[in-house]
């Protein structure tokens, strides 16, 4: 039961990043060029911080969100968080 626990915090803060990005990209669409200069550096960060969080991009996390039921989102969260252990698994053994 921990894990779907887990899964419920990840899906929350992904939701929360996918509500933001999304936001960054209705403000990038109005204003004048620095305006628009800002906030693509607030996406680049919140993209960065996604990144590394979850090692998926916002095409991935959007996916996450979009997701009909919550096994789906569960299940594509096992599926992102395996595919990292895997990355940081491959990495560990190139470390040796």
């Amino acid at each position: 039961m921990q894990i779907i626990e887990v899964l419920k915090d990840n899906y929350t803060l992904l939701h929360q990043i996918h509500l933001h990005l999304h936001k960054i990209s209705d403000f990038k669409t109005q204003g004048s060029k620095q305006t628009k200069d800002k906030w693509s550096k607030e996406e680049d960060l919140l993209m960065d911080f996604a990144i590394s969080l979850f090692g998926i991009n916002y095409k991935a996390i959007t996916q996450v969100v979009s997701s009909k039921s919550s096994a789906q989102v569960y299940q594509r969260l096992r599926y992102l968080r395996d595919r990292q252990q895997q990355q940081h698994n491959l990495l560990c053994k190139e470390e040796e």
